[in-house]
């Protein structure tokens, strides 16, 4: 486990499933007693007390669901999260007929994705186009790109330090608190970006899958 906060949504996610499997109880007794008792299945007070409970039930499960499956981590406060940025410059591989920074598999499908393989000092990488991007030419960034905070000067800097071939990464992680322990992600890798800059497209090697 990344933090013992996450202690405290596992707890409470818990608690929400016997507080469900309560209301289910619940509602069959008074049914059963209103049954019993007045001869009759239904009275609008036993529905308002359901009602009630289920009310609070939903309640605290868009809660408990908004907090550990929806959360946009581009949109949260910095006090929940840390941002860590990597620069590596790229190795180049020499081929007889194309030497490249990057090889480029394309996917298949509706809705294709491309997968990113390069070498920087310390090993080979392989990403994908939901969590990297590749850029060439003039700017160092594009669209997908835009939408992460970066140093623009500093990525001006990399462009002149390694002849426009580098990859920048960004890491975001929840911190260990009891906010993020909610939602059971502290101490959790949030979102990871890799920024793939080369010279141009000839540096680029793309194949079919």
């Amino acid at each position: 486990m990344k933090s013992a906060w996450n202690l405290v949504g596992m707890a409470l996610w818990l608690l929400l499933i016997v507080y469900f499997a309560y209301i289910i109880h619940d509602m069959r007794a008074r049914r059963l007693r209103l049954i019993v008792t007045e001869k009759k299945s239904f009275s609008w007070h036993n529905f308002w007390i359901s009602f009630s409970e289920l009310a609070i039930f939903l309640v605290f499960l868009w809660g408990m669901s908004y907090s550990t499956f929806f959360l946009d981590v581009k949109k949260m406060d910095q006090n929940r999260i840390t941002t860590s940025y990597s620069y590596k410059p790229l190795i180049i591989r020499y081929r007889a007929d194309q030497s490249d920074y990057v090889t480029v598999k394309n996917g298949v499908g509706r809705k294709p994705i491309q997968n990113y393989t390069f070498y920087v000092d310390g090993g080979k990488y392989l990403v994908n186009s939901t969590n990297a991007t590749v850029v060439y030419g003039k700017s160092n960034l594009n669209v997908q790109a835009e939408s992460y905070k970066w140093n623009k000067e500093w990525l001006d800097h990399l462009d002149t330090r390694y002849q426009k071939a580098w990859v920048a990464t960004v890491t975001t992680t929840y911190k260990k608190n009891l906010f993020n322990g909610i939602g059971l992600h502290a101490g959790r890798q949030a979102d990871r970006f890799s920024l793939i800059r080369i010279p141009d497209k000839s540096f680029m090697n793309t194949v079919g899958e």
